[in-house]
């Protein structure tokens, strides 16, 4: 896909988010910027200055030499591999998601496979801002668990409110893993974790046929919300997946539903051979 050119401005406010120095879960530390840049061919002239100003400088002088923005995308690229994702996935997490909210008025995001895609463009941050506003606000009335109200935020509603449901979705898998210890996803990862026979995950006492029943009816609930939700917008074209308002709160609500009864779920202790 042919990218756009990126203007001065947008390269400074990539250059801040990838050397943010907030904090080790944000920005790329100065050892990831030197490197990143060797291995995308680029100078690095000011290696002394903040890590932004060293990299919007690498990123000008690229841009000077070439007579193109390119490189720009290259990099990013580069450092949204998933593979650079693997040992701080927060991190990785957070630097897409702010790259995305500058990326998104210009027509294009950067999702988990480490690609650029098209977007409708979101005509300004105030839009953004206002369909964010408004879904908290009917999630809030609705009593939304907080781990769904994480998931409406402005870069996630930078087109529709796509993202903001793949990442409630997302939530479930993730805190299963983290309650269970599991490193599997979606519906293997929920078989497993809540097997009546060997759970690792009980939502009960599991000494009934009822008790057994609701701890598979809890398992086949999440199941379906992957199977549902996740994997058809992770993996069909956006054409065939446009969710709408009223669809995300139905979606987001039924989520939050399963977190609340996440909340009252205990972990098996599991026995070492």
């Amino acid at each position: 896909m042919a990218l756009p050119r990126l203007t001065p401005n947008q390269i400074e406010q990539i250059a801040r988010i990838m050397g943010n120095t907030d904090g080790d879960e944000k920005g790329l530390k100065g050892f990831e910027i030197g490197h990143n840049l060797a291995q995308c061919h680029m100078d690095d002239p000011d290696q002394g200055v903040t890590k932004w100003k060293r990299l919007y400088n690498a990123f000008c002088k690229a841009v000077n030499n070439s007579g193109s923005t390119n490189a720009v995308y290259q990099f990013i690229q580069y450092c949204m591999n998933p593979a650079q994702g693997l040992q701080n996935p927060k991190r990785y997490n957070w630097m897409r998601l702010e790259l995305n909210m500058v990326l998104m008025l210009i027509g294009i995001e950067i999702r988990d496979d480490g690609q650029f895609h098209s977007i409708s463009k979101a005509q300004s941050l105030g839009e953004v801002q206002r369909r964010t506003k408004e879904l908290r606000e009917k999630m809030t009335g609705y009593g939304a668990h907080p781990e769904v109200l994480k998931c409406c935020r402005d870069e996630l509603l930078a087109q529709d409110y796509f993202h903001a449901v793949q990442e409630a979705a997302k939530s479930l898998c993730d805190r299963v893993r983290t309650m269970s210890g599991l490193t599997t996803d979606g519906a293997t990862l929920f078989n497993t974790a809540f097997a009546v026979g060997s759970p690792y995950i009980a939502y009960n006492s599991l000494r009934t046929s009822s008790e057994q029943n609701q701890q598979n009816g809890l398992k086949e609930m999440l199941c379906g919300v992957i199977h549902m939700v996740r994997n058809v917008t992770a993996h069909e074209l956006r054409i065939h997946w446009d969710v709408n308002e009223k669809d995300a709160v139905d979606i987001l609500t039924q989520i939050s539903y399963l977190h609340k009864l996440l909340d009252v779920c205990i972990a098996v202790p599991r026995t070492t051979p």
